[in-house]
């Protein structure tokens, strides 16, 4: 896997203009919540989440069932997938949401990422390491085309730091096999 210092750059220029559906838009924190970069760069934006949001594009429920009756050139799951209960549910219905070409961007913690000793989120259901991922996405119909590591999602990390942080989240970037 290639390395990237952030994921923000590479996932804002893939939506650049493109209509893209924001899974988990409003995120734990700001330094999870892409909704406010994504909105001036894509043509159209949508998001949903299960918590209940003022923005009326962001609408509540969850990736696992909802059907928006549309299709989306760029689906993001910006560290979502390790919250979600059925993850084969949750990519399939991403897979019926996607435009022919489409693409999925994933991000999620590095479950081999060294401090995973300490005491995880309690939200979270499962965690993955590159191969898990790029097993489970396989397993539901996508093809991946490139796959990071990158330092966390906060914008700066004192330099100090950073050996510790190496590798510390996942970004997989993949497309539906029948597209």
């Amino acid at each position: 896997m290639k390395h990237l210092q952030y994921r923000v750059d590479t996932i804002l220029n893939l939506c650049r203009g493109r209509d893209v559906l924001d899974i988990g838009s409003t995120g734990q924190t700001q330094s999870y919540n892409l909704w406010s970069q994504l909105k001036p760069v894509a043509k159209y934006l949508q998001g949903i989440d299960i918590e209940k949001h003022s923005d009326p594009d962001i609408i509540q429920g969850d990736m696992e069932s909802h059907d928006f009756g549309r299709q989306f050139d760029v689906v993001v799951a910006g560290d979502v997938i390790e919250h979600v209960h059925n993850q084969g549910l949750f990519l399939g219905n991403i897979h019926r949401h996607l435009k022919e070409g489409g693409r999925l961007i994933i991000t999620t913690p590095n479950a081999k990422w060294l401090t995973v000793v300490f005491r995880p989120n309690p939200t979270h259901t499962l965690w993955h390491d590159r191969y898990t991922l790029e097993y489970l996405l396989e397993q539901r119909g996508f093809s991946v085309e490139q796959a990071y590591y990158y330092l966390g999602n906060k914008t700066r990390y004192p330099l100090m730091f950073k050996p510790l942080i190496w590798r510390q989240g996942m970004l997989f970037i993949a497309r539906p096999k029948d597209n």
